[in-house]
């Protein structure tokens, strides 16, 4: 049975209410303390400028470095294995009006139950006879800025309802996996143990939150989106100021994802643009071959080799486009 009165919530950064008939007011656990790195000087040193040229490279050419590959080099245990196996869409309406899709990619392997339950809930598989269990048309309907934005409550739409596949409540699964900063998907809950429907997606570093909530996803399409929410909420204790709901939802399948992808690569990229980065990639090419002798051997092979396809990929669009104006 669900409890009628008790709302949904999970902590804030200094205190957490549970609504109940009677006023009961909980402090939190002081914050965990940030984790102590095991790393020598010298190793973390050269560890972390092997990622920052990486980075450098990756924020210029949309190639970054595999971060459990340059541990593995390093001797470094890896961390909990965060994979993404299902993917399931929002589609998200702001007063009616369409504000857009947003995908999120589920740690299956992690958090087994708690995927199966969010995309059960996502497509409505599960629904009882008399009991639909389904996200689709269901509010945001806690929503506090740099913070996080909040739904799931398809039983009464206001945090006080909601419930799982497997029934009212279902228990916690891995609480190591950490509030990874904005995208996080993680579960709302109203103490250990009492995971229903009510989720959530930080827009901000919540780390306050780890240890409390199954992390159990992220998104990986559609922060603007995720943003835009953000910005309607209104009051202190998060009521949003327009009517925000998820419009449709389900699974994002393999035909969607390549559907998109078409669609982008058909927009037409000007003359200027491609010529403009096909320049940035020169330079950045020039730069990263001068810091060949402090990057691993076979990360430098591997960016190299990605700079050096872009390149041509734009010589022969800039070739085919120019080809065509003149005609």
């Amino acid at each position: 049975m669900l409890l009628s009165r008790r709302c949904t919530i999970f902590a804030a950064k200094k205190r957490a209410c549970f609504s109940t008939t009677s006023s009961n007011n909980t402090k939190l656990p002081t914050p965990l303390d940030a984790p102590t790195s095991g790393l020598g000087l010298g190793t973390a040193v050269l560890f972390g400028g092997l990622f920052a040229a990486g980075y450098f490279v990756g924020t210029s050419i949309g190639v970054l470095p595999n971060y459990q590959s340059i541990k593995r080099q390093f001797g470094l245990g890896n961390d909990v294995e965060l994979n993404v196996r299902s993917k399931v869409f929002f589609d998200v309406s702001i007063d009616g009006r369409d504000a857009g899709k947003v995908v999120m990619g589920l740690y299956d392997d992690v958090q087994p139950k708690t995927v199966a339950n969010f995309v059960a809930l996502c497509t409505g598989e599960a629904s009882l006879p008399n009991q639909p269990l389904h996200y689709k048309n269901s509010p945001f309907h806690r929503i506090i800025p740099n913070f996080m934005i909040q739904g799931g409550d398809f039983t009464n739409g206001d945090g006080t309802g909601g419930m799982s596949i497997y029934g009212a409540r279902f228990v916690d699964e891995d609480l190591s996996v950490p509030h990874g900063g904005a995208g996080t998907l993680s579960m709302a809950n109203a103490g250990p143990n009492t995971n229903g429907s009510q989720f959530f997606i930080c827009t901000a570093n919540t780390e306050w939150l780890d240890g409390k909530h199954v992390v159990f996803g992220k998104v990986i399409q559609g922060m603007d989106v995720v943003e835009k929410v953000s910005s309607y909420g209104a009051s202190p204790h998060g009521r949003p100021a327009a009517d925000i709901r998820i419009k449709n939802c389900g699974r994002y399948t393999e035909d969607e994802e390549e559907a998109e992808a078409v669609e982008a690569s058909s927009a037409a990229t000007s003359v200027e643009e491609m010529q403009e980065r096909l320049d940035t990639l020169r330079e950045v090419e020039a730069q990263f071959k001068d810091k060949k002798d402090s990057v691993d051997a076979t990360l430098y092979s591997q960016v190299l080799g990605d700079i050096v396809a872009e390149k041509r990929r734009l010589k022969l669009e800039l070739k085919k486009a120019k080809k065509e104006s003149t005609t």
